[in-house]
């Protein structure tokens, strides 16, 4: 539940932003003028002078973190069109774009003071795998540890993994349902048939991991389908060449019926990994943090919150960004296109069985998120200058977070006043 009348106020001011990470929202028609000068005096109570608080950016993680909170403010305001009219004349806005809001009168800064980073208490989070950038970047690093563990798993009892990838040709006209429909329908067919039956008794197939990745590029989306074939046997390099054609014949043939454009052989790849679970080395030029040489293929599955698009493309998240080849406005349509499609759609799907033989144990998006968090208080402030922030300068909630896992308690007050403790019994 929300902190009642005011909170609402509050998060529809956010919702109303006017540019990508600040959020100096405008009254609605027919809002009380009461509620108007309440917000403005929240507004204009404690300026900020961040040069003087802000952590630098080597500080590890934070690049990433700080970019994750300016990337959900503006899919916020980006989401913000989506909003369901409400009988009390409030509109109600998708859940992503409620990520973050506050849920009652205060809000706690958590840290173990371990490995898991610091995080918030109090406030909503939406468990988007697709659009959030926050629940995105956790949940698809847990799903990463599972394929990883799965890929370990199989190697270690004399497995071999194949990385399949699966696209379809598309133009600027195609819109993200079409394309993503083809894709996943494409799948579902591939997997149903007698060849596919007849792959899986010759090269000893005995489950997959599949995944869906999105880009956006000169000739519209590009969705398209990752991989990981678990085979009982070793693959010679002769075997992996005769699989090439057939699989690329199968595929296509798949994705013609599935109502998608053939594609052509550039539109497949297939690899081995190898001993370490490992892709090739070309596979790291879109990765957007330093961790490259770590890079598996539970990460390539999975990750597509920290990569870059190659060769003019860009990725879903990317959109969140100033970008030279796009406008706002095109990038906020593309954006509630991204979210409309993707919306219920499954990002990450296993055969059945493969968690089990894997000794990968049920986990839910949630139940990652939960796991991630740490669960000891350190800070408390008040929801109405938590807001103010999340409202001005977003970015400072990464950087509280920075500041908290340092132990730095002054520079930490200058964002957060404490409301758990009076001012003058603070540390």
């Amino acid at each position: 539940m929300h902190g009642g009348e005011d909170d609402e106020v509050f998060h529809m001011e956010i919702l109303s932003a006017q540019n990508s990470v600040r959020h100096n929202a405008a009254p609605s028609e027919g809002r009380s003028a009461r509620a108007s000068e309440r917000s403005e005096r929240a507004i204009g109570d404690r300026p900020l002078d961040i040069s003087r608080i802000m952590p630098p950016v080597e500080v590890k993680g934070s690049f990433l973190r700080r970019k994750r909170w300016e990337r959900r403010s503006t899919s916020a305001k980006f989401l913000a069109p989506l909003a369901t009219e409400m009988e009390n004349g409030f509109r109600r806005p998708v859940r992503p774009a409620r990520c973050a809001w506050t849920l009652g009168q205060s809000v706690g800064v958590m840290h173990d003071g371990g490995s898991r980073p610091a995080g918030y208490s109090g406030i909503e989070r939406c468990g988007s795998i697709w659009v959030c950038p926050h629940c995105s970047a956790v949940i698809r690093a847990g799903r990463a540890r599972e394929i990883e563990q799965a890929v370990k798993y199989h190697q270690e009892r004399g497995g071999t993994v194949l990385f399949f990838t699966g696209t379809a040709r598309h133009h600027q006209a195609d819109t993200l349902a079409v394309t993503m429909d083809a894709i996943l329908e494409a799948w579902r067919k591939l997997t149903a048939g007698r060849p596919w039956k007849r792959i899986k008794e010759k090269y000893q197939v005995s489950g997959y991991i599949r995944s869906i990745e999105v880009t956006y590029g000169g000739n519209g989306w590009h969705p398209h389908a990752h991989c990981l074939l678990f085979l009982d046997a070793d693959i010679s390099p002769d075997q992996l060449e005769e699989l090439r054609p057939t699989l690329y014949e199968l595929w296509a043939t798949c994705v013609e019926k599935a109502g998608g454009k053939r594609p052509t052989e550039k539109g497949l790849d297939l690899q081995r990994l190898d001993t370490d679970g490992k892709l090739l080395a070309r596979y790291l030029s879109k990765v957007q943090d330093e961790k490259k040489q770590g890079w598996s293929a539970g990460a390539e599955m999975t990750r597509s919150d920290v990569k870059s698009g190659r060769n003019g493309s860009i990725t879903p998240f990317q959109l969140l960004d100033d970008h030279p080849g796009y406008d706002e406005q095109t990038r906020a349509r593309l954006w509630r296109e991204y979210y409309l499609v993707s919306k219920g759609r499954r990002a990450i799907t296993w055969s059945r069985g493969l968690k089990e033989r894997c000794c990968i144990g049920e986990v839910t998006d949630a139940d990652i998120l939960d796991a991630a968090e740490s669960t000891v208080l350190v800070w408390q402030t008040s929801a109405r200058a938590y807001r103010q922030v999340l409202r001005s300068e977003p970015v400072l909630l990464a950087v509280a977070l920075e500041l908290a896992e340092r132990e730095k308690w002054a520079q930490l007050a200058e964002i957060f006043p404490r409301d758990d403790v009076p001012p003058d019994q603070w540390e």
